[in-house]
Formats: C-alpha cells, sequence, structure tokens
C-alpha cells in the first residue's frame, strides 16, 4: 500500500478528533490586558450560554486573578451583574434576563457537525469514494469558520481594533480575542483539505501512485 493511500485511511480520525477537543477549549477569549477576564468554550458556542453564566464564569476568573477583586466581590458584591459590555457576539436588543445572551451560533455548528460526520463517514465500511466525503466536511467546516471569525471581526470594527474602554473614564481596556483552540480546528480543517486536494489529484491523474498498481500499457520484460 502506498504512503497516500495509508494516509488517507489513517489521518480522518485522529484529525476530527482534535478538532472535537478543540471546543471543549476556549475558542474566545476577554481580557484586562494580560489577565483573562472569561473564556467561551466552543461547545458554548454550540448550545448557547446565558448571560448569568458569563457573569459567574467572569467573577471566578477575577477572584483567581486579584486577590483585591476576589475580597471585593466576597464584600457583598457577589450578586452584582457584570456589566454587559463584555458580550459583543451577540446582536440581541431584547430586554430582561435574556438581554446579552450568546446564541448558538449556526457557522460553529456546521463545523462541528462537518467534523462529527467526518468520523461516521469513515466508520462505514460500505461507503465509498471516502475521500470526496472528507473534503467536502473539511471545506465545509473551514468555511463555517471562516465566516464566523469574519462575521465577529465585522463586528468588532466598530468597536474599535477588537478594544472597548470600560469605566474610568474608558481608562481600562476590555480586549476581545481567538483562543488558540480556535485556531488549532481551522488548521487542522486546512491540512485535510489539502491532503486530500492532492489525493484527489493523484487518483484522477497517476492512480498507480496511490494503490501502487502497475501500468496496464507497460512493456513486459525482455526474456533472456
Amino acid at each position: 500500500m502506498k504512503p497516500l493511500k495509508a494516509l488517507s485511511d489513517l489521518l480522518p480520525i485522529p484529525s476530527y478528533t482534535v478538532i472535537i477537543l478543540c471546543f471543549f477549549f476556549p475558542f474566545f477569549l476577554i481580557k484586562c490586558g494580560d489577565t483573562t477576564l472569561m473564556s467561551i468554550k466552543g461547545t458554548d458556542l454550540v448550545t448557547g450560554i446565558s448571560k448569568k453564566a458569563m457573569d459567574e464564569r467572569m467573577k471566578e476568573s477575577i477572584k483567581k486573578s486579584s486577590p483585591y477583586a476576589s475580597s471585593s466581590i466576597d464584600d457583598g458584591h457577589e450578586d452584582a451583574p457584570v456589566k454587559d459590555e463584555y458580550a459583543p457576539m451577540d446582536d440581541h436588543q431584547e430586554t430582561g434576563k435574556d438581554k446579552k445572551d450568546i446564541s448558538p451560533s449556526p457557522f460553529i455548528i456546521i463545523s462541528f457537525v462537518m467534523a462529527v460526520a467526518g468520523i461516521i463517514i469513515h466508520l462505514l465500511k460500505n461507503v465509498r469514494k471516502k475521500h470526496l466525503y472528507h473534503l467536502i466536511f473539511s471545506v465545509t467546516g473551514l468555511i463555517g469558520f471562516l465566516l464566523f471569525y469574519l462575521g465577529f471581526q465585522s463586528k468588532m470594527e466598530d468597536m474599535g481594533n477588537n478594544k472597548l474602554g470600560m469605566g474610568l473614564e474608558g481608562k481600562i481596556s476590555i480586549s476581545y480575542g481567538f483562543g488558540t483552540a480556535f485556531y488549532i480546528a481551522s488548521v487542522v480543517f486546512f491540512m485535510l483539505i489539502l491532503f486530500y486536494g492532492i489525493f484527489i489529484y493523484f487518483l484522477k491523474n497517476s492512480p498507480e501512485s496511490v494503490y501502487g498498481l502497475q501500468k496496464q500499457d507497460e512493456e513486459p520484460h525482455a526474456d533472456h
């Protein structure tokens, strides 16, 4: 078996598994200077997350990062809501307890479903031309990430280079950015696209390099 064929059989499950695992790590970070105030996992963008849950996460992060903030929260302010400015990922303008909740992102959901579907298809033995499925899943998954990224960046441009001024006349800078897990998952999708693009090219133009078949028009060796 040639290396390309061997890789096409071995590569999908580990790659999709890495992508799925990335969803359980921060896709999105909210920072004050070098201190991470809150992180939003990929699973949060799949299922959605309430403002109350975000407030609790921010309070826990503040407690861990600063003993002064921890004592301030503990001294009768633990139930105080955190300002809404740190949730720019949703356009909800509703009043009440649902204001600034982060809804499930359809683009992130699509990317997650593509990774799961890739594993399922690869495990099904009766499916032919799996390389085409993997190419389609990888392209769709990467497009989902890209659309989410571009959509978020377009919102943040109106807020000033991914930074917001809060409190003390805007002297406290709150910055927003994507986590390492988001970029890793995107790179893995891209690597799958690159590999299966090369695989399909050789499959069409030089199948013997994939399956190790001899050319049918190869002349037999002369007898000695």
